[in-house]
């Protein structure tokens, strides 16, 4: 009996290794983006150490930060450490002035990656075109979600890049900003709606068509909108970027004839506002759920997550992300 259940362990253990091992362990990313700005100041923001507290896309503000004596030369090093943001090194391993930056960097936490970041820099009529890769492995145990990891690096250096931006260009170039509102309570909702199927970067412009028509026709019938347009998500593949979702505006209790009806039920959700340019939701999203998991805050996964679409007095776009959450 004991040999037997020996055996069997060591099958299951072998069958394990024998699974993680069809994985590969590799993880790369990389990301461009062009700042309107000069290549000098925007260089200086990225071999400077210094800096980096600023606009990486690591660093949350419970973070305590470590930085060598000298932080802008070969062998300078910045370190991070807190609950919600993990932990992790950088350090510059060789530079060529204005030109490019290679580094190695060690994430801790939430999941281990050990590799190499390369930089590159050049300029383009007047603004600089900032090239960001990094390429690393991820350790045995999470080879299964090397795919997974991979994704979210990509999120992380475009959200890094956009805060760079932020930090050096003109104050009236299109920039966002996030808010993290925490846990709200949502009221209930009775809105008409039609369904968009298709690629998530398509979803900004189904909504104005989708949303404008949904208006054409509650005008016909003398309807009323009764608060802002939303979108509700039915169902989300993250590895194929599309997304199954009902773009829906709030009609109350107001008679709508046939066009089809759905009501979202009160509940707690956790709040996140994106103002500015909503082609950074699927970053948004990235985010809120990120801290959700650093605040141990557990999503109720019975009810379909839902953005609204409002605007301030100025006009500027403001896009509500609520994630429905457990009850405490």
């Amino acid at each position: 009996m004991v040999s037997t259940l020996l055996f069997v362990a060591a099958f299951c253990v072998v069958a394990v290794l024998v699974y993680m091992a069809r994985y590969s362990s590799r993880v790369r990313a990389e990301r461009t983006r062009l700042i309107d700005a000069p290549l000098a100041e925007v260089y200086v923001q990225v071999v400077d150490l210094n800096h980096w507290g600023d606009w990486n896309p690591w660093l949350a503000g419970d973070a305590s930060q470590t930085l060598s004596a000298v932080t802008n030369a070969r062998g300078s090093t910045w370190a991070w450490d807190g609950a919600r943001s993990g932990r992790g090194v950088v350090e510059h391993l060789a530079m060529q002035d204005r030109a490019s930056l290679l580094q190695r960097v060690q994430l801790h936490h939430p999941f281990a990656v050990r590799g190499k970041c390369t930089w590159q820099f050049s300029e383009r009529d007047g603004k600089t075109e900032v090239r960001w890769n990094l390429r690393g492995r991820v350790g045995f145990s999470v080879r299964a979600f090397s795919r997974t990891i991979q994704e979210s690096l990509l999120l992380d250096l475009r959200y890094g890049l956009d805060r760079l931006a932020q930090r050096v260009e003109p104050t009236d170039a299109p920039h966002y900003v996030m808010e993290h509102l925490g846990v709200r309570e949502v009221p209930d909702c009775r809105y008409v709606y039609q369904t968009y199927e298709g690629p998530i970067k398509d979803l900004p412009e189904a909504l104005k068509r989708i949303t404008a028509e949904l208006r054409r026709q509650l005008a016909e019938r003398g309807v009323a909108e009764a608060g802002p347009s939303l979108a509700v998500y039915v169902k989300t593949n993250i590895k194929l970027h599309t997304t199954v979702c009902h773009i829906g505006m709030p009609v109350g209790a107001a008679e709508v004839g046939a066009m089809p009806v759905r009501e979202l039920a009160a509940h707690p959700a956790y709040v996140l506002q994106l103002r500015g340019d909503r082609t950074a939701l699927d970053l948004a999203w990235y985010l809120g759920m990120q801290r959700m998991v650093a605040e141990e805050i557990k999503p109720d996964q019975r009810i379909t997550p839902a953005e609204h679409y409002l605007s301030d007095d100025a006009g500027a776009e403001i896009t509500a992300l609520q994630i429905p959450v457990l009850r405490a």
